[in-house]
């Protein structure tokens, strides 16, 4: 007998060690798993594809919302800056606000002469409420 059954219409042939069905189901599971294998890397491939497509979109969104929120900031700002001022409107936008002035070559540090001792003063007169208070 040299072939299957024919109702199992597979052929086989004969290998030596072990019988030819045995070495046959094993290369039937060797090719099963690979194929299984392949599978499983083609769904993580699409899964990462499409989280790479939502992070996508999530970052456009993000850019949306920040284009709003620059116009409504720049809206705001018209609003409480001064005409003779919108030309600078940049300034008084709550992003730039919100960061610290860059460094200039004007900006020194204030030495102060050993031994002083900071006099206690009055910045500004406080009613006795606001003096309590502090």
């Amino acid at each position: 007998m040299m072939r299957c059954p024919e109702e199992c219409e597979k052929q086989w042939r004969p290998v030596q060690g072990k019988s030819g069905w045995e070495k046959q189901k094993e290369e039937e599971a060797k090719e099963e798993a690979g194929k299984r294998k392949e599978e499983k890397e083609k769904r993580k491939k699409q899964k990462k594809e499409k989280t790479m497509e939502v992070k996508k979109v999530a970052e456009e969104w993000e850019i949306w919302d920040e284009e709003e929120e620059v116009a409504k900031s720049e809206a705001e700002a018209k609003k409480l800056v001064p005409e003779k001022f919108h030309r600078w409107i940049k300034v008084f936008e709550k992003k730039q606000l919100e960061r610290m002035p860059t460094r200039k070559i004007w900006d020194h540090a204030i030495e102060v002469k050993e031994g002083f001792v900071p006099r206690k003063g009055k910045v500004y007169p406080l009613s006795r409420e606001e003096r309590e208070e502090v």
